[in-house]
């Protein structure tokens, strides 16, 4: 029998988590990350698609992302 599971990393914006995230992914086989969706602004260096998928506010609110 295969047993999945799921881990949530949550915490404060800057602490970490992103960086926590990328070890535990190079450790772990088997491992996926799943891609939030967000209606801020990229930071510098983030990718969407990648880190977020970055919606407009009104795509994030109707919840129907524009084809990519």
């Amino acid at each position: 029998m295969i047993v999945e599971k799921l881990i949530i990393i949550s915490a404060p914006s800057g602490s970490g988590k992103t960086t926590l995230c990328n070890f535990l992914l190079k450790k772990i086989n088997n491992l996926n990350f799943s891609i939030s969706a967000t209606s801020r602004s990229p930071r510098p260096n983030e990718i969407d698609g990648k880190d977020y998928y970055f919606l407009s506010l009104m795509e994030f609110k109707l919840d129907k992302p524009s084809v990519r």
